[in-house]
């Protein structure tokens, strides 16, 4: 199955059903189901790294063991699927894209963020641990 590295705590977020937007700077047709893989290294630590308006969801809406599984690195921990990829979801977890990127039709002056669309999240109990990451989408073979 297709498989994308993500760093923590962003995977566990995803994992989770917190986080519903994954952003990339490459666009995606595949739609479809994925394993979400926590990669080797962290995006930073949890409260450091959220916005207000995130930091108030995840604090409203922590599911249980949030902050223990975003320690997991390595392994695949669950499952989401990709419904859609659009430039300036309305998520809270969209990163932005500056309309100096749509001034020239032929152009970017600014390069697009591509928001990744996320749904029906699965945190695995028992994560697949012991797994190297890749960049891109990615097959995995139990």
């Amino acid at each position: 199955m297709k498989t994308l590295s993500i760093k923590q705590p962003w995977a566990s977020l995803i994992a989770h059903g917190a986080k519903d937007i994954e952003n990339r700077s490459w666009k995606t047709n595949f739609r479809g189901r994925i394993y979400i893989h926590a990669s080797a290294k962290k995006a930073g630590e949890l409260p450091y790294i959220l916005s207000d308006t995130q930091g108030d969801f995840v604090y409203y809406n922590e599911s249980d063991g949030l902050k223990s599984h975003s320690e997991i690195i390595s392994a695949i921990i669950g499952e989401v699927d990709i419904i859609d990829c659009v430039i300036n979801h309305e998520s809270i977890w969209a990163e932005k894209t500056s309309s100096r990127a749509f001034a020239d039709q032929k152009h970017y002056f600014d390069k697009p963020i591509y928001n990744w669309v996320l749904a029906n999240a699965v945190l695995y109990d028992e994560p697949i641990l012991n797994v190297k990451g890749k960049l891109s989408l990615w097959e995995f073979e139990k």
